[in-house]
């Protein structure tokens, strides 16, 4: 795995509020900084792909807050968030952290990485994006430097 700039490492560190493990950048926002990182696999740390832009966080926080992941799971079907978790499996080893083991949604912060990162386009992240209202701020990037 390539090793990230200096930049983006500050740039992830000020998102998350602390200092990332190793990771690459997957996605970036309009602004030109990281929103989505691809982590370096860990034991302690499954998740392959992880939203990191505190404004698209919060964007899909608000579809989840409202019942997002329930109306997800029913209108997309538990067969197709099966099909992302086998080939995200095959891909990366792990399931898709958004996945129940039962196969069903539980969150679509994961889906919605894995899908802006262009590692597994995924019905639930398309599902999610068509419903966020403005993932990004209109005029100023949301992560600003210190």
């Amino acid at each position: 795995m390539p090793e990230a700039s200096r930049q983006d490492r500050a740039a992830v560190a000020r998102q998350l509020g602390r200092t990332p493990r190793p990771f690459r950048v997957a996605a970036r926002c309009p602004f030109g900084l990281p929103s989505v990182i691809e982590n370096e696999r860990a034991r302690e740390m499954p998740t392959s792909f992880w939203a990191t832009c505190p404004s698209l966080v919060a964007a899909i926080s608000r579809v989840e807050s409202t019942g997002g992941v329930r109306e997800a799971r029913e209108l997309v079907g538990e067969g197709a968030v099966e099909e992302v978790h086998a080939e995200h499996h095959a891909l990366y080893g792990t399931r898709v952290a958004g996945v129940r083991a039962s196969g069903s949604v539980k969150c679509l912060h994961a889906f919605t990485a894995l899908h802006l990162a262009d590692a597994v386009p995924n019905p639930v992240a398309e599902w999610t994006l068509e419903r966020l209202q403005r993932p990004y701020p209109k005029n100023a990037c949301c992560t600003p430097e210190e």
